[in-house]
């Protein structure tokens, strides 16, 4: 963050807000492999307020543009989603080191165990948290597909094609076969749900994407891979045991049942199938599966030399475990 100094972000946010600014406490937080988050304080003619920069130091590894992060963020903002306002952007990296953008600061935690240790001690916190992540996805889920980013990928077919379409790809490039995601995939194949219209999602919605304090849900995070899709892969997304932290007992990020979540998407306009769930819930799991198996890779043709993605290569077999359990009618539940 050497670009980011008081001196250059009080001169931006003063041009940005037509206002006088002054900014203190500029504090690194824990972020992504591909992002930079700092905490910081702003006097804006004379309104103390506590912001956040969300910076891409480096633009060329990131999955979506700066511009198009804002319009998402900005959506969701007007859909009465819980998510944190922008108060600016530049994809100017001039200003600060690179693009950016910054946003109101929401107290709370994001490390999953913190989440779920938090909910475990606070009476009903799980419930309301995982109330409150269905009814800001529904209020998103009922949006046009007109309000998105132009430039983002508009299905040629259902998203159930879609998915599947991206499952053989991923299968194709897997360094050994698995004969556990071939038995899933036939399962998937051979029960497909009837199609739906698609509707903008969030794409990446779980315990370590939220931020959670003592009140509920403070805001839904990272909006970096969220696109046009079926409402399903969203609210499955957060049902994965990946995202329980070891508190498997829950099914909705190890902190609150999947009753909490359905009753939160029903109330903001939201309309449940558990056939459906269930389907993009074993897509799910053989997506992350597959994905965690083309990160190991990269690591092994030298694309991208991580520890962490050769770790991520070793979890592919708890996936193959799960996704094996979720095709089983006695662990459907799992």
């Amino acid at each position: 963050m050497a670009s980011i100094t008081n001196e250059t972000l009080s001169r931006y946010l003063s041009d940005e807000l037509d206002a006088v600014v002054a900014t203190s406490n500029l504090s690194p937080v824990t972020a992504g492999a591909r992002r930079i988050n700092v905490l910081f304080d702003a006097t804006i003619d004379g309104t103390d307020r506590a912001l956040c920069i969300t910076q891409l130091p480096n633009e060329g590894e990131a999955f979506r543009s700066i511009p198009d992060e804002v319009q998402w963020l900005n959506l969701a903002h007007r859909a009465g989603m819980n998510v944190a306002e922008v108060v600016g952007w530049s994809d100017d990296a001039s200003i600060l080191g690179g693009p950016f953008f910054i946003t109101q600061q929401i107290s709370g935690v994001t490390i999953p165990k913190r989440v779920v240790e938090l909910c475990a001690d606070t009476p009903g916190l799980g419930a309301t948290v995982a109330y409150q992540i269905g009814e800001s996805l529904a209020r998103l889920h009922v949006r046009s597909i007109d309000e998105v980013p132009a430039d983002v990928e508009r299905p040629p077919g259902t998203a159930v094609d879609a998915a599947l379409a991206w499952i053989d790809e991923g299968m194709s490039e897997l360094l050994q076969r698995s004969p556990a995601f071939e038995l899933v995939v036939r399962w998937l194949t051979h029960n497909q749900p009837s199609p739906v219209a698609v509707t903008p999602i969030h794409g990446d919605t779980r315990n370590g994407n939220i931020i959670v304090n003592e009140t509920g849900l403070g805001a839904i995070l990272d909006w970096e891979t969220a696109h046009i899709g079926e409402p399903f892969e969203d609210l499955a997304w957060l049902a994965q045991r990946m995202w329980r932290a070891r508190n498997d007992s829950l099914e909705i990020g190890g902190f609150a049942n999947r009753s909490d979540l359905r009753r939160g998407y029903e109330a903001g306009g939201g309309e449940w199938s558990d056939e459906r769930f269930h389907w993009w819930k074993v897509y799910r799991c053989v997506w992350w599966g597959l994905g965690l198996a083309r990160q190991g890779r990269q690591h092994l043709d030298g694309t991208f030399r991580s520890v962490i993605m050769a770790a991520s290569g070793r979890r592919v077999a708890e996936l193959e475990w799960d996704a094996l359990c979720l095709i089983d009618p006695a662990n459907q539940a799992a």
